[in-house]
């Protein structure tokens, strides 16, 4: 399963390559079930680094960095009241209110579009980064809260994928220590060679994701990260309803 989980890695690098997010909200939902909240969350984060590390040379001058300040340092600073708050909150509860606020937050976002100008000012900046934040730390999913910012300030795809990877990095550091100090948590005891898989799937997916570029339409695009970022919440909701039902 854990095998699984790392070559699954391949899959949704390419995806954040290409779309700017993905990579947790695939692989989170299969890491929880496999390794436990803790430590699949903290695997997923960790990954999530690398990949976002790896793409940042190929994405540079795409970088609004305006953006990233603005979004990821409140992204950053949220992780540590979050974390907090997740040791005070049942693990089931937190996947489904994650997932139920993304669902209707990302539904209002999208009946909204095209009404009205584009949403883009700071404070709807900052909220948005402490919804990534939050979301990062408690279920190991932060690119819904970007996405309904997306959507909202229909902000243009290659400056969207590209500004998300700094934020990533500083989200998912933030979150390994968040989750570390206040809830335990612990990376897996993977072999040296599982994480060599790791990396060679996230380097091949990345790849991929560049050789896909410019052959998919902007539009196209744009329609797989609001899939994304709903499957995401669907699977959050789920999480938590079989942890529910396990602890019956």
């Amino acid at each position: 399963m854990i095998l699984g989980i790392l070559l699954l890695s391949f899959v949704a690098t390419a995806l954040q390559r290409l779309t700017g997010l993905g990579f947790a909200m695939l692989t989170a939902p299969f890491a929880v079930v496999a390794l436990g909240t803790h430590q699949g969350i903290m695997l997923i984060t960790a990954l999530a680094v690398i990949a976002s590390l790896f793409m940042l040379p190929s994405m540079w001058r795409d970088i609004d960095w305006s953006r990233v300040a603005w979004i990821g340092i409140p992204a950053a600073l949220s992780v540590v009241p979050a974390a907090w708050l997740g040791t005070h909150i049942d693990g089931a509860m937190i996947y489904l209110l994650v997932g139920i606020l993304v669902i209707i937050g990302l539904s209002v976002a999208l009946l909204m579009r095209g009404s009205g100008e584009p949403i883009t000012n700071r404070g709807a900046q900052m909220l948005t980064g402490v919804g990534a934040g939050a979301g990062s730390v408690l279920a190991g999913i932060g690119g819904p809260a970007v996405t309904i910012f997306g959507v909202l300030s229909r902000w243009p795809v290659a400056s969207f994928a590209a500004t998300l990877q700094p934020i990533w990095v500083m989200t998912a550091s933030a979150t390994l220590t968040g989750r570390s100090w206040f809830m335990g948590s612990t990376l897996p005891e993977l072999t040296w060679w599982m994480w060599l898989v790791a990396a060679v799937g996230i380097a091949v997916g990345m790849w991929a994701g560049q050789r896909a570029l410019g052959k998919v339409n902007d539009r196209v695009v744009f329609g797989i990260v609001v899939v994304l970022a709903m499957v995401g919440a669907v699977l959050s909701v789920i999480t938590g309803i079989n942890q529910l039902l396990s602890a019956d």
